[in-house]
This record gives C-alpha cells, sequence and structure tokens, in this order.
C-alpha cells in the first residue's frame, strides 16, 4: 500500500477508533453519530468528482475507507456510497445528496409529472439499510432511457417490508408507489444493471478482505495470550500451521479485493473477468477463513457478544450479496467462451473482440441484465 494510502487508512482508524467493540455484535441500524462524522470529514464523499462537490478521490482511496470500516464492523453504508452510488452519480454528472443514503437495484420505473418532479414506481429487493437512511440512489427506466434517481426514503408512498442477513444488517425489500422526487439525472446508453452488479460485487469483495483481516488479528492475539500446557497456544505446530493457512486465505482474499479496484478502475476488456474473479475468490474463502478462526478460538466465538462472530457472520452474509461464488464462476466462464476459450486475449484486450459487429468494427452493447440476482 502506497504512503499516501497508508495515512488514508491511519485517518480512518482515528475516526473508528472511539467505537465501543460492543457496537459491532448486533447492529440495530445505521450508527448516525459516525456516519455525521464521517460525512463531516469528506469520507463518505471521497469517490466523487471535486466539481460535484465530492473529495476528487479514486476508488482505491474508497476502498480503504470501505474496508477499514469494515474490520472496525462499523454499521455505517460506506460501501454503497462509495464504491456504488458514487460512481453512477459521477456517470450522470449529479452530485451525492447530504445525509445517509444507500443503494438499491430492482425494477424501477419514472414518469415526468406536471409539476416538473418525477413519480417512480416498482421495487427494489434487500436494500442496504433502508429503514435507517434518508435517500435511495437506485437506478431508473425513463421513457428517453436510462437514469439515476435519489428517492427519499422517508416518503409514504414507499412501503417497506423488514429483514435482516446473517450479521443482523437491515436488509429490507421496497415497494414504491408513485414515490415523488425531482432528482432523477441522465445516465450514457449503457447495460447499467450489469454494471450495478459488479460494483455491488467490488464492494462486498472489499468489505470482505476487512472482515477476513479482523478474523485474523483476532485469532493471532487470541492464540497468543491463550495458555494451555503451561505455554501459549502459539507454540504448538498445529497451530501455527492452522494459523499460516487462515494467514495466506486472508492474503488471497486482500489481494483479489485490491484487484477488483484496479479493475474497476481500467475501461479494458478484462475488467469483468477481473471482477468476477475477485468475487468468486473471496466468497469461496469465506468459509475457510471463517472455519479457521472458530476452531483456534477454541470453537467459541459464535455468541452475538464475541468480536469474532461479528466477523464471520458478516463474512458469511457478504458471501452471498452481490452474487456468490458459483454466480460469478459461471460469469467467468462464460465471458471465456464469448472470446472462443482466449483467456489471454480477454485478459489483455488483444484479438478480436466478439461484441464487435463483423462489418463496422463497432462494438454492440451487451444485453442489459433482467435483473441484479443477489443483492
Amino acid at each position: 500500500m502506497s504512503e499516501h494510502l497508508e495515512e488514508l487508512a491511519a485517518a480512518v482508524r482515528g475516526v473508528l477508533a472511539s467505537r465501543s467493540p460492543e457496537d459491532a455484535a448486533a447492529p440495530g441500524g445505521v450508527d448516525t453519530a459516525l456516519w455525521e462524522e464521517l460525512e463531516e470529514l469528506g469520507f463518505t464523499s471521497l469517490s466523487l468528482p471535486e466539481e460535484l462537490e465530492g473529495g476528487g478521490g479514486t476508488l482505491q482511496d474508497a476502498a480503504v475507507v470501505v474496508r477499514e470500516s469494515a474490520e472496525a464492523c462499523a454499521a455505517v453504508p460506506v460501501a454503497e456510497a462509495l464504491l456504488v452510488a458514487a460512481p453512477l452519480l459521477a456517470a450522470a454528472e449529479a452530485p451525492l445528496p447530504a445525509g445517509r443514503l444507500t443503494v438499491g437495484a430492482g425494477d424501477l420505473f419514472a414518469e415526468p409529472t406536471a409539476e416538473g418532479e418525477w413519480q417512480i414506481t416498482g421495487s427494489l429487493p434487500r436494500v442496504p439499510w433502508l429503514r435507517s437512511v434518508e435517500h435511495i440512489v437506485a437506478l431508473v427506466v425513463t421513457a428517453d432511457g436510462p437514469a439515476v434517481a435519489v428517492v427519499p426514503a422517508a416518503d409514504p408512498r414507499l412501503l417497506v417490508n423488514e429483514g435482516t442477513n446473517p450479521a443482523g444488517e437491515q436488509r429490507d425489500d421496497a415497494m414504491l408507489d408513485g414515490v415523488v422526487t425531482d432528482r432523477v439525472y441522465r445516465l450514457p446508453e449503457r447495460a447499467w444493471l450489469r454494471e450495478i452488479e459488479m460494483l455491488g460485487a467490488v464492494a462486498r469483495t472489499v468489505q470482505m478482505a476487512g472482515a477476513a483481516r479482523g478474523v485474523l488479528k483476532a485469532t493471532l492475539r487470541h492464540v497468543q495470550e491463550r495458555e494451555q500446557f503451561g505455554r501459549p497456544l502459539l507454540g504448538f505446530q498445529a497451530v501455527q500451521h492452522r494459523l499460516a493457512s487462515l494467514a495466506a486465505d486472508v492474503a488471497t482474499v486482500e489481494v483479489a479485493a485490491d484487484a477488483a479496484v484496479l479493475a474497476l478502475m481500467d475501461p479494458g476488456s478484462g475488467r469483468e473477468l477481473a471482477v468476477a474473479s475477485a468475487k468468486a475468490q473471496a466468497s469461496a474463502l469465506a468459509r475457510p477463513i471463517a472455519a479457521a478462526g472458530h476452531q483456534l478460538h477454541g470453537a467459541i466465538g459464535f455468541t452475538m457478544e464475541h468480536r469474532l462472530g461479528a466477523y464471520t457472520r458478516r463474512l458469511w452474509s457478504w458471501r452471498d450479496e452481490y452474487g456468490n461464488e458459483l454466480l460469478w464462476q459461471e460469469r467467468a466462464a462464460q465471458l471465456v467462451m464469448d472470446r472462443g476459450g482466449d483467456v489471454w486475449g480477454l485478459l489483455t484486450g488483444t484479438g478480436p473482440d466478439p461484441q464487435a459487429e463483423p462489418e463496422t468494427g463497432e462494438r454492440r452493447a451487451p444485453a442489459p441484465d433482467a435483473r441484479i440476482e443477489s443483492i
């Protein structure tokens, strides 16, 4: 990690240090005080361009904030704000709304009203932190093409069916019956559902990297402090081997997360393959990382009060959100098949483009997804 990113990580850790470890056990909703502090310091808009009133940071900068927040088990939607909402709004040249926000992806339609506003109808499945936010940033379909809308979460015409994931984080279904907003921004033509799926997959991969690092640190501390037969657990060879395996898996998830973030910043043809590979690898390693952590803790840490359980429940939850390993392994295989098995050409952007028209050479837009499989 560069010196700049190290300094950014230290600054975020400084903000998160005031939180109590017990805050991570079972999140009841967004930590409003923490969000307001992060917002005041400019962390929640870091990845939006300066001309749109953002911090002008890169997605790498945003990933640092997301990873540190995940390692601290912070109940704030920074992953949604920095790695999904900000890129969407930036593409539409729109500012990020002030206040707590989340991202929804589903089937939404926007129609203009006589008063110059927009009426939004449709549904959004499993919206993160919906009950605790002020705005939902969502893709909508208009008569003129795709757009991104900033929807008021408190509108009485927005009906909520409450739910949670295994970590206790809010994941609510929403039904919008004519919700009114004046913030709908046109997007350039593109397969935006597929783009949101990739942005969300990268966000969860970065979060898993933070939680996995938390498992490793907690486990290392436990085997150093806990004694058995008159010596620390770390002194036993079997424990050392298991810990080394855990550290290797954690490092793999971290490298996958870094690669996925860099892929998002690269418009090359290998972009989607890199994201698919990263999310598939991170999701596949969630189970062995959690298993090793609990085993080296002597099968403790499953209770809501224990910090290890806060990490592993998040790993189990984020593993499936925005697609589990099977979905992304199949996606990677399909991308290779579409290139006629030319993996090298797909990675490097060389060779014929299967989505180009044979006579003109112009690139065809990929068919938009019908829906996002898993959020």
